[in-house]
């Protein structure tokens, strides 16, 4: 039986409504707003808030359309008992999908108030004021005429789908939208009141730990587990390759599982095969490439590396006879609600997954490593089970950033046209829960592949490669490695040509509002005037989900080959802009964690056992390596849609710094991490 759960739970995730595009989910207005007697507002989403700052963004939002203000307005976010369904939070999609549904919702339920209270009033709907959670008559000239949102709300409750074409608040009347607001959970963060899954705590609850298998794949041959079941407070569960241990203390727990001896038997692979998916493919590419002045053949190689989250994985699950409360740090709730009651033979309505704050990491709880053991813990155990990852468990058994060799052949006409791109893209899987969907292996693993500029012929290949390294979704999925190869190429090119490369790459932008952030970064960072021999500025560029965002690099390099990243531009365009504030956090973030991906991160592994374990060998940015200046433009667009901006700030870095490496030093480095040894090796000189 056992083997049997844990294969079911393997297979879920491809029929989970979580992980593919499937036909739309009503907006209901009686699922998205809810108007208290006190006249505040209380807003729902599906999606989750770990450290994007989208709860502060939703309540402006939802201010805004109801003439509230924001302090006014409570979130609830992510509980699957209260909440309308959400494929997830991925993808820098949560402004542009929920926050799009969330302020219509508002705006739709502010119409339905104005028309009852013109109706209950006996005034016409134009002689009426809306604010601070009350319909007037503006005639009244003391306003005592009025009646409250809950008031025109309850009767009969407000319930229907959301028109698309319910009427918004139109950017020349905001008051809210556009305006720095703090997050709304920052004091708590930074004073230490704010509480994590981890914080969680029920009546009866136990500590475990599950016995990892050493690769993915592997079975459970035999156990031996008298040393743990000797220990007292100690009780060993197994259910076929699923074992691990319960304790009253964390500290039992952690004892007895080192107390197992397990010997597991080990994949063979021949399941494994490479998915190839054609992206674009042209006729005549090859005798295009032949025909070019220039021919530029290069290859970009990432390696794998580790989410890291300073906080590790962590859920608590109370299981009972026939129902489930999973406390889960989750990037996904309603895809592990499916995930978890398939796997406990539950239906999914008897799960509940009520997320609390995790640990700042994006793409890692997409997976609910945690919250399956504590699941399957609390089942076997029959009692609420907290499950707390360890540093050394979080680096070797995670899932990491897939990696990447990226195979690249472009052509450049005489005129310096791209006459012809071909471009094979070789990665593992980019998915989110425990199985990949191939159906939506294009928009994860080929994420950003095609370029956004314009080129004759192409061939854009994806080749999902097996590995026998776990690999799930990180931060942009494919988007960092496809534009790091990319802009990195179109530098490549310029020199080619025997042309800077911000003229180079304007000369093939067709997108006006690409070519309006390019133009922008590029005087901010001064980026035509001359560096001084060792430091260099290098320009790259992407269009992330709506996204505009183009970024300029200055590194120095020192006499050993070490590169230091001295100042950053950044130019983004998202659309209308909600917080600006929120905005620029988003992008100085990303471009700090997307620096130390570049220059210093990379997870040893040896035929699939990881042997990274530690901060000691791991290193990532501290404050010594941040940027002594970054500077991010925001240049918003009120015509256009809201899109996010949590994501495209990390996509160009890697290829802004490489280039910027190249104009310090003439040093290509076309494989990352990038440290002096590859700095030195790439030199023209040595």
């Amino acid at each position: 039986m056992s083997r049997e759960v844990s294969e079911r739970a393997a297979r879920v995730a491809p029929a989970s409504r979580g992980s593919a595009p499937d036909a739309p989910i009503p907006n209901l207005v009686e699922q998205r707003i809810r108007f208290e007697p006190d006249g505040s507002v209380t807003a729902f989403s599906g999606k989750i808030e770990f450290g994007q700052g989208i709860r502060t963004a939703f309540a402006q939002i939802v201010a805004e359309e109801l003439r509230l203000d924001p302090e006014r307005v409570r979130m609830v976010m992510g509980d699957t008992a209260q909440v309308p369904f959400d494929r997830g939070t991925f993808g820098s999609r949560s402004i542009a999908q929920d926050g799009d549904a969330l302020r219509k919702a508002a705006a739709y339920a502010r119409e339905q108030l104005l028309r009852r209270a013109s109706e209950k009033l006996g005034v016409a709907r134009e002689r009426l004021t809306i604010a601070d959670g009350a319909v007037r008559d503006g005639g009244v000239r003391d306003g005592s005429r009025g009646l409250t949102y809950a008031a025109l709300a309850a009767d009969p409750p407000l319930a229907g789908e959301v028109p698309d074409d319910v009427p918004l608040t139109p950017a020349s009347e905001h008051r809210v939208l556009g305006r720095p607001r703090a997050r709304v959970e920052a004091r708590d963060i930074v004073t230490g009141r704010a509480t994590y899954v981890a914080d969680v705590r029920l009546d009866g609850m136990l500590h475990g730990k599950r016995l990892q298998p050493p690769v993915r794949g592997a079975r459970l041959r035999s156990l031996d587990d008298a040393a743990a079941r000797a220990m007292p407070g100690v009780r060993v569960v197994r259910d076929g390759d699923f074992a691990g241990v319960v304790a009253e203390r964390a500290a039992q727990a952690q004892a007895a599982l080192d107390a197992l001896e397990a010997d597991w038997t080990s994949p063979n692979g021949d399941d494994q095969q490479t998915v190839v998916i054609p992206m674009r493919e042209d006729d005549g590419v090859d005798a295009a490439l032949a025909s070019a002045a220039h021919v530029v053949e290069a290859s970009y190689v990432l390696p794998y590396i580790s989410n890291a989250p300073i906080g590790p994985s962590a859920a608590v699950a109370d299981v009972r006879a026939d129902e489930a409360t999973i406390y889960a740090g989750t990037q996904r709730p309603f895809g592990l609600r499916t995930e978890i009651a398939s796997a406990l033979g539950l239906a999914e309505e008897r799960v509940r997954v009520v997320p609390r704050m995790p640990s700042g990491t994006y793409g890692r709880n997409s997976v609910g490593d945690a919250s399956f053991e504590a699941a399957m813990l609390s089942r076997l155990a029959k009692r609420p089970v907290l499950v707390q990852w360890t540093r050394e468990e979080e680096f070797t058994y995670a899932p990491a950033r897939p990696a990447a060799v990226l195979d690249a052949k472009v052509g450049v006409g005489a005129d310096g046209s791209l006459v012809a791109w071909r471009y094979d893209e070789h990665t593992n899987a980019h998915g989110y829960g425990f199985a990949v969907d191939p159906r939506i292996a294009p928009f994860t693993s080929g994420r950003n592949a095609i370029p956004p500029y314009r080129f004759g012929k192409g061939r854009i290949t994806l080749y999902i490669e097996p590995t026998p390294v776990r690999t799930a979704s990180f931060r942009s999925l494919a988007a960092a490695e496809n534009v790091f190869a990319i802009e990195s190429l179109l530098d490549e090119l310029a020199f080619a040509a025997r042309t800077d490369p911000l003229t180079f790459r304007l000369r093939h932008i067709d997108d006006p509002r690409l070519r309006r952030v390019v133009e922008a970064v590029a005087e901010r960072a001064t980026l035509g005037e001359r560096s001084s021999a060792g430091l260099g500025k290098g320009l790259a560029c992407t269009i992330y989900h709506g996204t505009y965002c183009a970024q300029v690099a200055e590194v120095v390099i020192a006499a050993n080959g070490t590169p230091r990243l001295t100042r950053f531009w950044c130019a983004v365009d998202p659309g209308l802009v909600v917080n600006p504030d929120g905005v620029r956090n988003q992008i100085e973030g990303g471009i700090q964690q997307s620096a130390s991906w570049t220059l210093l991160e990379e997870l040893g592994q040896r035929d699939g056992r990881i042997t990274t374990t530690g901060w000691d060998t791991y290193p990532i940015a501290t404050f010594r390596d941040a940027p002594e200046e970054i500077d991010v433009h925001v240049m918003g667009d009120e015509a256009k849609p809201s899109t996010g901006v949590g994501e495209p700030g990390t996509v160009p870095v890697a290829a802004a710094i490489a280039n910027a490496i190249f104009a310090a030093c003439g040093a290509r480095v076309r494989e990352l991490p990038i440290g002096a040894e590859r700095v030195r090796r790439a030199r023209p000189n040595g």
